[in-house]
C-alpha cells in the first residue's frame, strides 16, 4: 500500500477539517517513496515507542497525539523530539498523527469510550459548539460510587489514578464525557443535566468551580481516556487495509500508582 492510500483511508474516517486550528493533525513524517507494509499504533511517540517501532520493522507509526506542536527551529540529538525525528528517519519510519480531528469524529475517541462505558442514546453534549463532548444513560440504577467501580474494571483504570469530586452515594442516570483534558466543558454538562461528567486532567480550580456548581466530576485522566485510541484504529486499519497492523504494547502512562 502506498503511503498516501493510507493517509487517505484514515481521513475518510476522521477528516482534517474537524482539527483545531492549534491542532497539527496528519504527517509528522513522511517517507513518500516507501511502501507501507507495517503500521505500529501507539497513543503517542516516546523513545519505547521508537525503538519498538524500529524491532517490528514498521513503516509507519500512526499515533493520536502529535509529535510536533510547535514549529521546530532546529533538529538535535540532544533535544527529545530532535531524537526522536533522528531516529525515525534514519530507520525510515513514518508518522502520522490524527488528533483532535479523530476526537471528534463518528466513532472516534469519545464515541469509543461512550461505547466503552455502556452508554444508551449516545449523543452530542448540549452547549458544545466544538463538537467534542458526548453525553448519554446507563442501563438501569446505581449509584456514581458503584458506576466508578465498573469504570475502573471496563477501562483497567486503577482507581487510586483516579480523582473524583462530588457525592459517591447520589444515584446515577446521565453522563457527560471527554476524552483528554475537558474540564473546560464542565459547563456544557450541568447544561445538558448530567449527574456526572467524566474526563481527564482536571485541575484545581476547575474541580472547585465543580464542587460549587454541583457537578460531580471523575478524572480518569489524560492516558486513561485515550489510550482507547490504540484499540479503535488498530481495528478500523485491519478491518479496511491489507497490511499488517500491530497494537503498540509499550506502557506510555507517565503515572503510577503510589502504594
Amino acid at each position: 500500500m502506498k503511503i498516501n492510500n493510507l493517509k487517505n483511508i484514515i481521513e475518510n474516517w476522521a477528516p482534517l477539517i474537524l482539527q483545531e486550528p492549534w491542532d497539527n493533525t496528519g504527517f509528522q513524517i513522511k517517507i513518500s517513496d516507501k511502501d507501507v507494509y507495517k503500521v505500529l499504533v501507539a497513543m503517542e511517540v516516546t523513545n519505547s515507542v521508537v525503538d519498538e517501532a524500529v524491532s517490528l520493522g514498521a513503516d509507519v507509526i500512526v499515533t493520536h497525539h502529535p509529535m510536533i506542536f510547535s514549529p521546530i527551529k532546529k533538529i538535535d540529538c540532544n533535544d527529545i523530539t530532535g531524537n526522536y525525528i533522528i531516529k525515525l528517519i534514519q530507520n525510515e519510519i513514518s508518522v502520522y498523527s490524527t488528533h483532535t480531528s479523530f476526537d471528534k469524529c463518528q466513532g472516534g475517541n469519545n464515541d469509543y469510550l461512550a461505547q466503552l462505558l455502556h452508554l444508551d442514546d449516545i449523543d452530542m453534549m448540549e452547549g458544545d459548539e466544538s463538537g467534542f463532548c458526548r453525553s448519554g444513560f446507563i442501563d438501569g440504577q446505581c449509584t456514581i460510587g458503584e458506576y466508578i467501580e465498573q469504570i475502573s474494571r471496563w477501562l483497567k483504570i486503577e482507581k487510586t489514578l483516579m480523582n473524583f469530586t462530588g457525592n459517591l452515594n447520589q444515584q446515577l442516570k446521565k453522563v457527560g464525557l471527554c476524552t483528554g483534558s475537558g474540564s473546560d466543558f464542565i459547563h456544557c454538562a450541568i447544561k445538558d443535566n448530567c449527574e456526572l461528567f467524566i474526563t481527564g486532567d482536571l485541575k484545581y480550580h476547575n474541580a472547585q468551580i465543580a464542587k460549587e456548581m454541583g457537578i460531580n466530576v471523575l478524572d480518569i485522566g489524560h492516558y486513561g481516556s485515550e489510550i482507547i485510541f490504540v484499540d479503535n484504529m488498530s481495528d478500523y486499519l485491519s478491518k479496511n487495509t491489507d497490511i499488517d497492523i500491530i497494537k503498540s504494547k509499550v506502557n506510555i502512562n507517565p503515572f503510577s500508582p503510589v502504594l
